[in-house]
């Protein structure tokens, strides 16, 4: 008897469908919430996305959150243009995790990039 490949609990995620535009003004950053009850103004909860960075997007500025933040790179490459240990290019495997308050950014991509970030404010 052949096994169902999605039920109540998993879902299909990178099908490339669900993505929108972030909406701050970076063209080519898109993003696909996966779970959120993030509320930056209460400053309460958590977030779970995929963020995908088309060929050629950049973020303009360095920038910091005022909650807990993970990337994990799942496809293609980035530099991060991290004015405190020079530029890195960061691909497929390699992971980040940033306490509130972290400087990081500006970032680029040649080729493209997709990552999985997790977000939260802490109890």
């Amino acid at each position: 008897m052949p096994q169902e490949r999605v039920n109540q609990f998993f879902h299909l995620v990178n099908d490339g469908a669900g993505f929108a535009e972030r909406g701050d003004g970076n063209s080519g950053i898109s993003v696909k919430i996966l779970a959120s009850d993030l509320d930056t103004t209460a400053k309460r909860g958590r977030r779970t996305r995929l963020l995908r960075m088309a060929p050629g997007a950049a973020t303009p500025e360095a920038h910091a959150h005022d909650y807990w933040e993970e990337i994990y790179i799942l496809e293609g490459a980035m530099t991060v243009h991290d004015g405190t240990d020079g530029e890195k290019l960061v691909t497929a495997g390699d992971y980040a995790a940033r306490k509130p308050g972290v400087m990081h950014g500006p970032v680029s991509t040649v080729g493209g990039c997709l990552m999985i970030d997790f977000c939260w404010y802490e109890d």
